[in-house]
């Protein structure tokens, strides 16, 4: 077991900033992270909180798997004894920031007065739309609500509505291109354009991709979008109850979630191999963007984009992750449009909150944090040897990944850089024992 060796200085301060954080919950966790494991009385000490408040907020920590009570042992003191210890899970909690407490509601009420929409269904008939396809382009719209009716009725408009539908990814049948529909219905490219972008960033609902020359949409109340986003929320319910019952894994895969999710999709037949690429990159920023708003931790999901391989491939894909996660709502962040404009704001945001990335597995390390051990690969580092690039991070985050898959890891001697398995004793480079004790 690891022995916690800090100056006096530096505990002293940890208590001090402990005892004067407003949430008394966090207090026990703050101290456990940055002085290690700690008994009872000791907690009780150092937190300032009387016997009862701290012993409330231990069983409810240990209900949650934030800590774990379990045996300390330092042979150099001769030490052995039952202490708290703090869980990643307890990590991650004691890092993300109080969630602003929200209800999102949605709103999906048929709107009985059809009378509203005359214009659009006497618009449609004129220029000869079949009335199967105006149904659904109104099924889609009573689903959408008052939303709908903030952008101005015209034409135009709905003839923008029946270019969306056209090139739906569910009526693949129907691709109409652009110049091909603007020349056949005498309306000016800028027209449809000007509408497209007026319909996505209203957040009425509507995604949209590019492969090569064509535009892809769907949305998140058809067929396709409710399946997409339920095959989500399921992956992410799934992560939670792993969180909760056995902590975090050692990687994550963000590319393979999006992969099994648009396999279900193609053997579904609701999407098919030539637009799966794009369509995956659009389920990871499902996923981040559900994960948000789930409440899942940022600096958790930010591990995550880091080891994410698919969207890396362009500097402006992973840069619209760490955007969503820093709460961006933009379409151009939600959806694969173009090459996006990235965010310098919001990423300096997220970066000026850490120290750097652990030099072996990739992993944040908040500023926050005085342990000088990574909570992920358990490997000791000094401040100065932290990464400080995001490309850096990333590249030891895919090392790290494939080294876990092999089951090899680097020697827990700092100073030796040979790499060795679990079910080894020793390493045989340096001779360090591997095996952990048992408790």
């Amino acid at each position: 077991m690891s022995t916690w060796n800090i100056s006096k200085k530096l505990r002293n301060e940890v208590i001090s900033i402990a005892r004067n954080m407003d949430n008394n919950e966090t207090r026990p966790l703050y101290l456990l992270r940055n002085i290690g494991p700690l008994r009872f009385t000791s907690l009780i000490k150092y937190t300032g909180l009387s016997r009862s408040t701290v012993s409330k907020y231990l069983k409810l920590h240990l209900k949650y798997n934030n800590v774990e009570k379990k045996i300390f042992r330092d042979k150099t003191r001769n030490i052995q004894e039952q202490r708290y210890f703090i869980t990643e899970k307890g990590i991650e909690k004691l890092n993300e920031e109080p969630p602003d407490i929200e209800k999102i509601l949605y709103i999906n009420e048929l709107n009985e007065n059809i009378l509203s929409l005359s214009d659009l269904v006497q618009f449609y008939k004129k220029i000869g739309v079949e009335e199967s396809i105006y149904f659904q382009i109104i099924k889609i719209i009573s689903k959408i609500g008052d939303n709908f009716y903030v952008i101005e009725q015209n034409p135009d408009f709905y003839l923008t509505l029946f270019y969306i539908f056209f090139n739906s990814v569910l009526t693949r049948n129907y691709k109409f291109e652009i110049n091909e529909f603007c020349r056949y219905y005498k309306v000016k490219n800028l027209r449809i354009e000007f509408y497209v972008d007026k319909i996505m960033s209203s957040k009425l609902g509507f995604f949209m991709f590019i492969r090569d020359d064509d535009v892809f949409f769907f949305h998140e109340e058809d067929i396709l979008g409710t399946t997409t986003l339920r095959l989500i929320k399921d992956q992410l319910i799934e992560e939670i109850i792993q969180i909760n019952l056995n902590g975090y894994r050692k990687i994550y895969d963000l590319d393979k979630m999006a992969v099994d999710i648009a396999e279900k999709l193609i053997n579904m037949d609701l999407i098919w191999d030539r637009i799966r690429e794009p369509f995956e990159m659009i389920i990871e920023k499902l996923l981040i963007k559900n994960a948000i708003d789930m409440g899942m931790s940022k600096t958790f999901l930010m591990d995550i984009v880091i080891q994410s391989e698919k969207l890396s491939k362009s500097k402006e894909g992973v840069n619209s992750l760490f955007n969503i996660i820093n709460g961006s709502e933009r379409y151009e962040d939600l959806n694969i449009v173009s090459i996006t404009e990235t965010d310098d704001k919001a990423l300096d945001n997220i970066l000026g909150k850490i120290q750097g990335f652990c030099p072996n597995c990739g992993k944040i390390i908040l500023k926050q944090d005085f342990s000088k051990e990574c909570s992920k690969c358990k490997r000791q580092f000094e401040p100065h040897d932290l990464l400080k690039s995001i490309d850096a991070a990333k590249k030891a985050s895919v090392q790290y990944k494939e080294l876990v898959k092999d089951e090899l890891f680097k020697c827990l001697n700092p100073k030796c850089n040979y790499y060795v398995k679990s079910s080894w004793d020793v390493c045989p480079e340096c001779l360090t024992p591997i095996k952990k004790e048992k408790n």
